[in-house]
């Protein structure tokens, strides 16, 4: 008696579902939460500088509150002081899937980014999305 086509088909099944679960984890990892930060910064305060928090996941996500901190050392022993943030007042921004939103800072709130100002310091945010514990991303240096 010949059994090479029960072989045959356990074969068929067993590369039909490793096939399945690699096409699942590749869907599952193209939908992951993934945010991205940019600036444009200008020495002039009238035209301002401009950071921008992109959203790259499928879903949109709630912006609840951010804040500008500089950061000086390297880890573990980093040091952040908050320099901006919009106020108690602020309230929930949302950011649609693959879109952006920008926070401007012109006039008043413009911020000096030079080398001779930061003294070696970096420029975080610290972003609060709705649903998730806070976190910082570098905007620059």
């Amino acid at each position: 008696m010949s059994d090479s086509g029960v072989n045959y088909i356990a074969w068929w099944g067993a590369i039909l579902s490793t096939l399945l679960a690699c096409i699942k984890v590749w869907e599952i990892w193209s939908n992951r939460f993934r945010i991205d930060i940019g600036h444009n910064f200008t020495s002039d305060p009238i035209q301002g500088n401009d950071i921008l928090i992109r959203n790259l996941s499928s879903k949109p996500i709630i912006l609840e509150y951010w804040e500008l901190h500089y950061c000086s050392r390297w880890w573990p022993f980093r040091k952040f002081e908050e320099f901006e943030s919009p106020g108690p007042d602020a309230c929930d921004s949302r950011i649609d899937a693959h879109s952006s939103k920008t926070l401007p800072f012109r006039g008043q709130y413009h911020f000096n980014w030079s080398n001779t100002f930061l003294k070696g310091r970096s420029i975080y945010i610290k972003i609060y999305i709705a649903g998730r514990k806070p976190f910082y991303r570098k905007v620059f240096r």
